[in-house]
């Protein structure tokens, strides 16, 4: 893993690429947070549980996908079962990329 400030300021590069061309307002809207948050994580200003995050799917193989969302990007269906018998969609196509490849990196 690269060092720390580093590896932090390229998450936060790839939260702004997620982002795109909406405004951190809209953006931080879109996802149920504010716009202070979303403009402490671009510039680096990341919580240490992200990073925590990164090593435990870097050192210990979780698929951080499957942790945090409850589906794996590999599964062929793309679906899962809740647990209560519905099945939910993958969200990979809300943030564009999967979660493990983008704390991953």
């Amino acid at each position: 893993m690269i060092y720390k400030d580093e590896y932090r300021l390229t998450v936060g590069q790839r939260l702004q690429g997620i982002r795109g061309a909406r405004d951190q307002r809209t953006f931080a809207d879109a996802v149920d947070s504010v716009q202070q948050t979303i403009s402490k994580y671009e510039r680096g200003e990341i919580p240490r549980s992200w990073l925590f995050l990164a090593r435990l799917g870097a050192q210990e193989g979780v698929d951080l996908n499957e942790l945090l969302a409850g589906f794996s990007v590999g599964e062929e269906s793309g679906q899962e079962s809740g647990g209560n018998g519905h099945v939910a969609e993958a969200p990979t196509e809300a943030i564009g990329r999967p979660l493990s490849a983008a704390l991953s990196r």
